[in-house]
Formats: C-alpha cells, structure tokens, sequence
C-alpha cells in the first residue's frame, strides 16, 4: 500500500502492539521456568531413587494390590505375590500353562521405585503447580485429582501385562520369549507412554481451567460462598 502524497514515511517507528526486547524476556522468563523446574526435578528424583527400593512401602502396596486385583479379574492361579531378592514382596510371578515352559510357566516381574508412578505424580505436579494464572486452590484439587488418575493408570498398565502375555504365548504356548509383546508394551509406555498421556492430560487441564464454562462457575460458587 503506497502513503498519501506529502505523507512522510515512518519506518523507524515501532507500533504500540509489537513486544518490546525487555516484555519479550518478561515472557521468557515466566514460562521458562516450567522446563527449567522439570530438570531440576528429574535430577531430585534420579538422585532420590539411586539406590534400591527407596520408594519401599508404595512398592509393596502396589504389589499386593496388583496381585489382589489379578485374582479377582483372572482367577487365583494367575498371578502370586513373592519376596524379592531385596528382601521385600514387591515381585508378582505370573502364571499360565502357556508361559515359557523354561521358567515353569512363570514370569516374575518386580515393582521397582520406577515403576510406582511417583515419577509421573511429580511431573504433573510441577506442571500444574507453575502454571501462571490459575488460582491456587484449583491447583491443589487438580493435583489431587491427577495423583489418583496418574495412580490409577499405572495399576491398569500392571493389570494388562498378564492378558497381553497370555495373548502373545497363545501363538507359540510354552515357547522361550512367547510374552515378548508384554516386554515391548511395557517399554513403550515407560520411555514414551506416559509421557505422552501426561502431556495430554495438562494440555486437557489447562484448556478447562481456562475455558469460559469453567470460570463462570467459579465465579458462581465464589459469589454462593
């Protein structure tokens, strides 16, 4: 578009709406501090789970839970609940006629600190906890919330292991390494899954704690108290 005749051109001038440097490293700074805050939890916790079973009592729960739920879904003889070589019983052997005959139709699997979810649980805590904007009691209930999802998911991807396995053997009943499927659905979700569904789940979140729906209904509730 050409300037009227006579009108002097302004190209040195910066509009009202562009970001100066000094608002842009404002920006930088606020939502930076979620990616920094995430490393800095991820060395916490590698250095807090560096030696064994650190995270002993939620291990063994979370053992005898899973092994509970495996008899009430699958029957009694699937799955039992032993000692591990630590010396705590946080190792589930799960059994089926059709397992490696190898092993005695047995696959042990052992609940380590890692496998507990507390990794997860903090991750999405750090997440929801620097998010900007968000009223702190929203925060707390929602990291509530997402403890019991987080907790909830990771039994379900202990309780599948077995049907998975059974699925795999079915093919080759008895055969070394019939239950690799369950050793590949596993490695996924530990490297890539549930990164993925946490992700998710806070883009979910932050989508509904700043939708408009969800905000006239705390100014509801506030104006009812």
């Amino acid at each position: 578009m050409e300037l009227p005749i006579g009108e002097p051109s302004e190209k040195s001038k910066v509009p009202k709406n562009d970001v100066d440097l000094k608002e842009f490293i404002q920006m930088a700074k606020k939502y930076l501090v979620i990616p920094i805050s995430l490393i800095f939890v991820e060395i916490f916790y590698k250095l807090l789970t560096a030696s064994q079973d650190t995270l002993a009592w939620i291990q063994i729960f979370e053992a005898k839970l899973w092994n509970k739920l495996n008899h009430i879904i699958f029957g009694n003889d699937s799955s039992n609940l032993v000692q591990h070589k630590s010396g705590l019983n946080t190792q589930v052997e799960l059994y089926n006629p059709n397992f490696p005959d190898i092993t005695n139709n047995i696959i042990p699997l052992y609940v380590s600190d890692e496998c507990a979810g507390i990794h997860e649980i903090l991750f999405i805590s750090v997440l929801i906890s620097l998010t900007p904007n968000v009223n702190r009691k929203i925060k707390l209930w929602s990291i509530m919330i997402m403890s019991f999802i987080i907790f909830f998911l990771n039994m379900l991807r202990l309780v599948v292991l077995y049907p998975i396995a059974l699925s795999s053997c079915k093919n080759n009943p008895g055969q070394v390494n019939c239950e690799s499927a369950m050793y590949d659905f596993h490695q996924f979700v530990f490297e890539w899954g549930f990164l993925i569904t946490l992700v998710a789940m806070w883009i979910s979140w932050f989508c509904i704690v700043n939708s408009k729906f969800f905000k006239n209904r705390i100014k509801v509730n506030n104006s009812e108290e």
